[in-house]
């Protein structure tokens, strides 16, 4: 681009500066050519008055002698000045045959012609007798190709000084091209700390900012797929981790069953234990399901009643006491209502003597109960997929660590907050929050 901008411009230079010598030459030369025309029509005057003087009162021998005196006594080496008569010079040498000096020595009054280099002027003095001067112009004509030589060399020195500054002002204008173009590059390389041109008000400017915003969103994106990227490897190493236990019971069951011979008592406690391990892998899986699903599809919200939703919630448990007041939520209701049973599965686990409790309110409910607690490190990371802070008490319950992990979810959906207040021994309270309509 900058060797096309800087040859154009050359060029561009180049066109100007011929066309403006051109011009200036061709004025010159035909200026010059009009002052010369009115010179000779000026010295004509002159002449042809000395000329009409002789001429009066003359005879025929007296014409013939001002005719065969003009040239010595009023011409030079470059006027010549002949006396005519009926078109035909009485004295000198003869006219050329060319059709203009025949019309211009048949005018009446005065014409002028420029033939051959050569300016003629003619003038009627009678009826038969013309009065004609050639004045040898050629040293106009000579004048013009020195200026010709001269406007051309003036071409070229200007297209070789506009080639420098076409150079100069291509790379100056290219300049920020050329930064974002290397910035480009860079940024190809992941190094999205390339300095930037400055950004002006001009078209360089519009483009630099809309490539530092690309820039960023392009940095912003990579991050985000980065952050993605390791969450989803965390949550797959989790994944194979929590699998391990359970399909290796599974496996070592199953192979134990084949290969032993087992009391009736022992046998159904493998059973159980593999019926446990089982049920394990497909709590695990559903949640993972509905953790990729709430991740591709847009929640389906509706109003419902909040009481009613809970009691359908509460009715697959026991010991859980229902407290506060009916509202109406504008929510999905299948997922508030699995929030819900998470967050009280999870306090069923904690222990406890209390009752696990659930209380409703306006814009959302609380879950308490009175088991273990949790340090203030582990509330933090409740969330998290697979971490869970007592791993032998949680196996135990049949636990997978995902369902803090599909409540925060759940919630986020919703616009909504999950707040953990915890201590150990001292019981966990989980609040859930969101906006809802008037």
């Amino acid at each position: 681009m900058r060797r096309r901008m800087a040859l154009a411009t050359t060029l561009l230079v180049l066109a100007l500066l011929a066309a403006g010598t051109g011009l200036v030459a061709w004025r010159s030369f035909a200026l010059t050519m009009e002052r010369e025309r009115e010179r000779a029509l000026s010295e004509e005057a002159a002449i042809a008055r000395a000329v009409a003087l002789e001429l009066s009162g003359a005879d025929e021998a007296g014409v013939y002698a001002v005719a065969q005196s003009a040239q010595s006594r009023y011409g030079s080496d470059s006027l010549r000045v002949q006396l005519l008569r009926d078109g035909a010079p009485l004295a000198g040498a003869g006219l050329p045959g060319h059709a203009g000096i025949r019309e211009l020595i048949s005018c009446e009054g005065r014409a002028t012609l420029l033939y051959a280099k050569k300016l003629y002027v003619a003038h009627r003095l009678t009826d038969d007798l013309t009065l004609l001067l050639c004045s040898d112009v050629s040293p106009l004509y000579t004048l013009r190709a020195r200026i010709a030589a001269w406007a051309a060399a003036v071409c070229a020195a200007g297209a070789g000084l506009g080639a420098l500054l076409a150079a100069w002002l291509s790379g100056w204008l290219t300049r920020p091209l050329r930064m974002l173009v290397g910035a480009a590059r860079a940024l190809e390389g992941g190094a999205y700390g390339t300095p930037l041109p400055r950004a002006g008000r001009d078209e360089a400017g519009e483009l630099t900012r809309a490539f530092g915003a690309m820039a960023w969103a392009v940095r912003e994106r990579e991050d985000a797929l980065r952050r993605e990227a390791e969450g989803r490897q965390e949550l797959i190493d989790a994944l194979a981790h929590e699998m391990r236990t359970p399909l290796t019971s599974l496996v070592a069951g199953a192979d134990l069953l084949r290969r032993a011979s087992l009391p009736e008592r022992e046998r159904s406690a493998l059973l159980a234990t593999m019926a446990r391990e089982a049920s394990r892998l497909a709590g695990m899986d559903e949640r993972l399901l509905l953790l990729t699903r709430l991740s591709h599809e847009p929640v389906q919200k509706c109003f419902f009643s909040s009481m009613e939703m809970a009691r359908e919630a509460l009715a697959v448990f026991d010991g859980v006491a229902l407290a506060g007041e009916d509202a109406r939520f504008f929510a999905e209701r299948e997922l508030t209502l699995a929030l819900l049973r998470n967050l009280v599965v999870n306090a069923l686990r904690a222990g406890g003597d209390a009752p696990v409790t659930v209380t409703m309110a306006a814009d959302g409910f609380a879950v308490e109960d009175k088991g273990c607690g949790m340090t203030p490190e582990e509330a933090g990371r409740a969330f998290d997929a697979f971490y869970k802070a007592d791993k032998a008490r949680s196996r135990s319950a049949g636990g997978a660590g995902l369902g803090l992990t599909l409540c925060a979810r759940i919630a986020a959906l919703h616009g909504g907050t999950l707040r953990i207040d915890s201590a150990p021994g001292r019981g966990t309270r989980v609040v859930y929050r969101f906006v809802t309509p008037p």
